[in-house]
């Protein structure tokens, strides 16, 4: 979702530009880091140097394919796709999850082949020091990475910046079997290979994990989510926000929909002119597109502020309800939505059970009237 930092500077950088450099940036030093290994490992025949050379190749790919993806992901909207096509950028971090994954598996293979056949290794003194260079360079990526992450609202960037967080890990620990051994003759690298593979295997997961998440519908943060409720209800005018929809069509297209309370009485003009100026200054001001659904605050019926009236004491005797969020009348039917503690109530036999608890209880005031119940889960 949008970042704080990101929001500060919309309308002052070229995003695509800005990408397209750091990408360019990062291949650059991972092409760097890709050649100093393969000649330590043509020299040493270390296979967790070999792991660290793979990766870093991988790295290289995935900056190429970001650099492809953002491309792709400024296309401007068509027919066949009315919402433009930023989930590109998500795919992107997929490819490169999916890749690093690839990279971890085969080296579980490799690792794992030479610990059953062992071979005797030789680390000449460069080798820690070139070891030690190629964790500052990663040190260096990860920063940059997620400054650009954060300044760029870029997923892509933020899985980049969190492979290289993984590789200083990793990158480290390759260091430190190369001392042992140079300086004890334990014959461990293999082993650290494994691990160094096992580690890239979980990352890549994650990672997939985080994104899939995206693509199938991840809600709000609950740091987004509570500044919206704030900026608008700051609103005069505008009350009791709820019912927060979010989709996500990519980093510069987050499409929020939510239901604000407003008052009655008020005409339909005066109604619009104030959801207009709060879509409109709030959108702007969270780079998203905010649509606010009215829900009337209060009504002229007096049998409906009875029946309110009636649910919140519902509510307080069931610690399942928090609130009455709309009761629309249609002939002797009631449609009426409340929200409800979503950790609490999962399955759906409990969510019809606590719907009949609310219509017995109704009734037994308001016999002559049918309710229909819509629960909305809260966490």
């Amino acid at each position: 979702m949008t970042d704080n930092k990101y929001k500060k500077n919309i309308g002052k950088i070229n995003r695509v530009n800005e990408l397209t450099k750091t990408s360019v940036l990062g291949l650059l030093s991972n092409l760097f880091l890709f050649m100093i290994k393969v000649l330590m490992y043509f020299f040493t025949g270390s296979m967790s140097i070999l792991s660290e050379a793979l990766n870093n190749l991988s790295d290289c790919s995935s900056s190429i394919i970001s650099i492809m993806g953002v491309k792709f992901a400024q296309k401007p909207n068509d027919k066949s796709h009315p919402y433009g096509h930023g989930r590109i950028e998500y795919l992107i971090t997929l490819v490169i999850s999916g890749m690093v994954l690839v990279v971890g598996g085969n080296f579980v293979y490799f690792s794992f082949n030479k610990i059953i056949h062992p071979q005797a290794l030789n680390y000449p003194f460069y080798t820690l020091v070139l070891l030690f260079l190629s964790l500052l360079v990663k040190i260096w990526q990860s920063g940059f990475y997620l400054k650009k992450s954060k300044l760029l609202n870029s997923l892509a960037l933020k899985a980049q910046s969190k492979d290289s967080l993984s590789d200083c890990l990793i990158t480290s620990v390759v260091l430190i079997g190369v001392i042992i051994q140079k300086f004890t003759g334990l014959k461990i690298d293999s082993y650290i290979g494994l691990l160094v593979a096992l580690f890239i295997i979980y990352t890549a997961i994650e990672l997939i994990n985080q994104t899939i998440s995206i693509l199938i519908g991840k809600g709000l943060s609950e740091e987004l989510r509570q500044e919206i409720i704030s900026k608008v209800s700051s609103y005069e005018g505008i009350s009791n926000v709820h019912s927060i929809i979010v989709t996500d069509f990519g980093p510069e297209n987050i499409i929020v929909i939510l239901d604000a309370e407003i008052a009655y009485n008020l005409s339909l003009e005066e109604a619009h002119n104030i959801v207009d100026k709060v879509e409109r200054e709030v959108s702007k001001l969270l780079n998203i597109k905010l649509i606010i659904h009215t829900d009337p605050h209060g009504s002229a019926s007096k049998l409906i502020e009875q029946i309110r009236k009636k649910l919140h004491i519902i509510i307080r005797e069931n610690l399942n309800l928090y609130s009455v969020y709309d009761i629309v009348n249609d002939g002797d039917t009631f449609h009426i939505e409340l929200d409800f503690n979503g950790r609490i109530i999962k399955d759906e036999n409990a969510k019809e059970e606590l719907k009949e608890t609310v219509v017995k209880s109704l009734k037994e005031e308001f016999p002559d009237y049918n309710f229909v119940i819509r629960l909305l889960a809260v966490f």
